[in-house]
């Protein structure tokens, strides 16, 4: 009975009727976003469709200030830096383009064929192995994942056929991008400015909304550097990897697992999948051999070189990491999945400012 009248205890005392209407409350405007979800995120779509070049064009002005900056430290002028480095990657992207696209369409058939034998390798295994068979559920699997593979092969030579439907997306996705490069290229030039305007408007805020802003800036910088770091490594040691155990498409892969890492954990995984799937028509020896270079190499990326690379500051937990992968993609998409980790890193620097400040007060009440 004791036990009965305590729990009737906490009930009665925690949940008042104020407390309930709070709940009701939220619960209420819960189901109103849902119920007007077409309306809402209709005007969204084309808001962001709207602010979308100048939001790309402010990102990719603020990647490119550290090299802006580095440039002006070694004696080389904006005005020659901010041309210099847009030409660079341009030449980079058409290089690219011409060399590795090519490449891509030419190989995506027999990409997915090697996937297909993979497959169907593994299940002839098990089913050499056990005596009733692959079992239904193996079976099952491979022939659906063969099925789905094999419509996406057929479409490869057919994409003659959506040539014009291609076109006017990529001449739509191109001037956007001509947009957010020119957006960018004004705000490589007049960078100060911008900081010194972000500068005002959140002093004018309060004190204390300047500092975090600028302690998410640091952040994202640190976090943005290391990361094209990571990518740059990780494309080199894993093309390597894969053109020494003679995998046809070493620089496809090596390209897949350097991108991945904008993905944490996840990506990574997925890409060492799909390199040791499409490894298993190889000799036996290479396959072992990949197998066991992945697993070493995969740790001592994991905990040698990105901790080495990254600051500790920017270090994400792995369950903080996928919590907030999974969280992005629900929310917002592809794009969610892409900025999960920044977004996560600035809730992470206001969440810790506001416990700092809460500390900070309840000291000074102590203290009183």
């Amino acid at each position: 009975m004791k036990l009965v009248d305590k729990i009737n205890d906490t009930i009665y005392r925690d949940f008042s009727l104020m407390k309930l209407i709070k709940i009701i409350l939220v619960m209420g405007i819960v189901w109103l976003f849902q119920a007007t979800s077409g309306i809402w995120l209709g005007i969204l779509n084309t808001v962001w469709s709207v602010i979308a070049p100048f939001v790309i064009g402010f990102v990719i002005a603020y990647i490119f200030r550290s090299p802006i900056r580095f440039g002006e430290e070694h004696g080389i002028s904006r005005k020659i830096m901010i041309p210099l480095l847009y030409v660079l990657i341009a030449l980079f992207i058409f290089w690219l383009i011409y060399s590795l696209v090519p490449m891509i369409f030419n190989r995506a058939g027999d990409f997915i064929s090697s996937i297909i034998n993979s497959m169907q390798w593994l299940q002839d295994k098990v089913s050499s192995i056990s005596s009733t068979g692959s079992g239904g559920w193996l079976d099952s699997f491979v022939n659906e994942g063969v099925d789905a593979l094999t419509a996406v092969k057929k479409l490869i030579p057919n994409l003659s056929d959506s040539l014009p439907h291609i076109l006017t997306t990529a001449m739509s996705v191109l001037a956007n991008a001509v947009i957010a490069i020119v957006v960018s290229i004004f705000m490589c030039f007049s960078w100060e400015k911008i900081r010194a305007g972000v500068a005002k408007v959140s002093y004018r805020v309060s004190k204390r909304c300047n500092e975090i802003v600028f302690a998410i800036n640091e952040e994202e910088s640190l976090y943005i550097r290391s990361l094209l770091i990571l990518i740059i490594l990780h494309f080199i040691e894993y093309s390597l990897l894969y053109l020494l155990v003679g995998h046809q498409d070493w620089l496809i892969m090596g390209l897949i697992t350097g991108l991945a890492l904008i993905v944490p954990y996840i990506g990574p995984t997925i890409a060492n999948v799909i390199g040791i799937f499409t490894a298993l028509s190889l000799p036996t020896g290479n396959v072992i051999f990949l197998v066991i270079a992945i697993v070493i190499m995969s740790s001592t990326d994991e905990y040698v070189l990105a901790p080495f690379v990254h600051s500790h500051n920017t270090h994400v937990t792995p369950l903080w990491a996928i919590f907030s992968v999974f969280a992005g993609g629900v929310l917002f998409g592809s794009v969610g999945v892409i900025i999960a980790i920044p977004v996560y890193l600035a809730l992470r620097v206001i969440i810790l400012r506001f416990h700092e400040d809460h500390e900070a007060q309840e000291k000074m009440e102590n203290q009183k």
